[in-house]
């Protein structure tokens, strides 16, 4: 069975790129638009989280904040994806537990998506 990654990014080509080469590394995908996105999260019970800091609706710090807090998803690895400078003190502050700065190579995504599922395993 293969691994389920969510994706929370509000940039739908960025999202469906992203969905794309997850896939094309055997993984399934699915993808959401929100900060509000826990419930989604919670129904699909993903193997982990790639959240984009800045969305339309808030920050996808406080959804990865709002992850490592629940009963049900503390458990679920949680990476984040900015353009911001400071990403790596965001995502040590919501308790992130990797981060990639935007714009990254697919590789270098690949790479630690596959690391973290690996160690969650």
């Amino acid at each position: 069975m293969s691994k389920k990654i969510f994706v929370v990014e509000d940039d739908v080509d960025l999202s469906e790129a992203i969905q794309m080469i997850l896939q094309g590394e055997g993984y399934t995908a699915v993808a959401s638009f929100d900060k509000n996105s826990i419930k989604g999260v919670i129904l699909h019970m993903p193997d982990m989280v790639l959240v984009d800091n800045k969305l339309k609706d808030g920050f996808g710090s406080e959804l990865c904040a709002t992850i490592k807090k629940h009963p049900l998803t503390s458990h679920i690895p949680v990476i984040m994806i900015s353009g911001y400078a400071d990403i790596a003190d965001i995502a040590k502050a919501c308790g992130a537990d990797a981060w990639l700065s935007k714009p990254f190579e697919l590789t270098e995504l690949i790479r630690v998506v596959a690391h973290h599922l690996k160690h969650a395993a």
